[in-house]
């Protein structure tokens, strides 16, 4: 880890309270996706009560987000990831963009990743990837930023959705935008990709449901290709935002993956 790294202001970490002493191999850590925190992972933490489960805000998202600090990109994630887990290897299930961090940390760190839970991991670098409504600089003004995450957010959770939601509901996620368009800017321009397939080597699942869109059908399915040994499941009837209407499913995946690697 490098020096900046050590210097950031701590993580929230919402690991539960009190929590039961379980072996290593029960251990989970939960990683959100872009506009995201962990709070929306209570859920799945609930259906896991023997288990040891990290959730934590990733840098300038929820209580992570210090006035001052840069935006990260995927491989500074990566970093704060590797800082999470410490020295005690985990199952890590990472939800959308918190899928592509998992994978990278996997590539990077495998003796601390036990195994993926990957659910609809994006991949925006890849050329048959929809358009990701970026600003064309992270240069730009603050209005150009916020119109394109106010974008990004009509497409996640649907026109109406958004613009019927009251400012103060709204301010957070655009208080995230900057880190936003940095790491997903990171992954669409960076070179090389934020991860290769060939070199995961700990057990993957690679999850989607089936009413989700068509791209992250696509990217759990190339994903489980290009990762050997992986596994594609598909969960019925849920779609990109299982955490919170299936959380139920989740749970099961990071059951069953924990037991695997625990063999």
């Amino acid at each position: 880890m490098t020096d900046t790294a050590r210097c950031r202001p701590p993580l929230y970490n919402a690991t539960r309270p009190n929590a039961h002493t379980v072996p290593t191999s029960a251990r989970v850590v939960i990683v959100h996706g872009s506009m995201d925190s962990s709070a929306s992972f209570a859920r799945v933490e609930d259906r896991l009560p023997d288990m040891n489960v990290t959730r934590y805000d990733r840098r300038g998202y929820g209580r992570s987000r210090h006035p001052g600090d840069d935006a990260l990109d995927v491989a500074g994630h990566v970093e704060d990831l590797v800082s999470v887990l410490g020295d005690d290897p985990a199952v890590v299930l990472g939800h959308s963009f918190g899928g592509v961090i998992a994978l990278a940390a996997a590539a990077t760190a495998p003796d601390l990743v036990r195994g993926v839970v990957a659910y609809e991991a994006p991949m925006p670098w890849a050329p048959w990837w929809p358009e990701v409504p970026l600003p064309e600089s992270l240069d730009c003004d603050r209005g150009e930023l916020d119109r394109a995450a106010q974008t990004f957010m009509r497409r996640a959770m649907g026109t109406e959705r958004w613009d019927e939601l009251p400012s103060d509901k709204k301010g957070p996620f655009l208080a995230s935008a900057p880190v936003w368009a940095t790491e997903l800017w990171s992954a669409v321009h960076g070179i090389p990709a934020p991860y290769d397939p060939a070199r995961i080597r700990v057990p993957v699942v690679s999850a989607y449901g089936t009413a989700t869109d068509p791209r992250h059908t696509r990217a759990a399915r190339v994903l489980a290709a290009e990762v050997s040994g992986a596994k594609l499941v598909q969960i019925d009837g849920a779609d990109h935002v299982v955490h919170r209407r299936r959380p139920d499913a989740l749970a099961d995946l990071i059951r069953q993956l924990d037991a695997e690697c625990a063999a």
